[in-house]
């Protein structure tokens, strides 16, 4: 007599898996996020440079990624975007650079866009990670623009805003621009002819802000 039992398929997590949790886990400790992928390019390329340094295989190279190994390289990646300010409350940050409010909707509608892209990218299991990251900070950039004062600035069709918010949403647009040109999965409803002109549009949307808060 057989049994009505099913067997249940559970994909089998990877050493990659587990290292890019570490990895993601030490950002988020900071307030920092980067998509999944993106951090599983960063391990990987560590892995292959571990390989070729010491002419071992890449499978030996990964024992000597230990967990402490892969905190540090989030630990460095924390140094490089420190002028995102990690860990500290942005909207309490000076705010220094003027955006028109033609540029601040334009901001709102890319950073909508990548959070789609990026929950489109990311396993189940993370896509409340996703949304938290990308409504603080549109909650940020909505906040401070429902609360300045009239004529900011000097011009009342422009915002004060703090540089280190702007370079935040900077990043993670230009993470989705990434994700779209190289092939990620695109959210339900977007055709795949769309790509090209919305990896464009993302990337110079994104390399705006950055132009803005590193101008003289």
């Amino acid at each position: 007599m057989t049994g009505g039992w099913k067997t249940c398929h559970v994909p089998r997590r990877t050493w990659l898996d587990s290292k890019i949790d570490v990895f993601l886990e030490e950002l988020a400790a900071s307030g920092m996020h980067l998509d999944r992928q993106r951090a599983g390019e960063l391990i990987t390329g560590q892995v292959r440079a571990v390989a070729t340094l010491m002419s071992i295989t890449e499978a030996t190279a990964r024992t000597y990624l230990g967990d402490e190994t892969i905190k540090d390289m989030a630990r460095r990646m924390l140094f490089e975007v420190a002028d995102e300010r990690p860990g500290a409350d942005l909207m309490e940050a000076p705010r220094t650079v003027p955006l028109p409010l033609a540029l601040v909707g334009t901001t709102v509608a890319a950073l909508a866009e990548a959070m789609q892209v990026r929950a489109a990218n990311e396993p189940p299991g993370h896509l409340g990670d996703v949304i938290t990251t990308y409504a603080q900070t549109l909650s940020g950039l909505g906040q401070i623009t429902a609360g300045a004062a009239p004529g900011q600035a000097g011009n009342p069709a422009e915002i004060l805003f703090p540089p280190a918010l702007l370079r935040r949403a900077a990043r993670y647009i230009s993470g989705a621009a990434d994700l779209t040109a190289n092939g990620g999965q695109f959210p339900d409803g977007i055709p795949e002819t769309a790509r090209s002109q919305l990896a464009a549009t993302l990337r110079r949307d994104a390399d705006g802000l950055i132009a803005i808060t590193t101008a003289d």
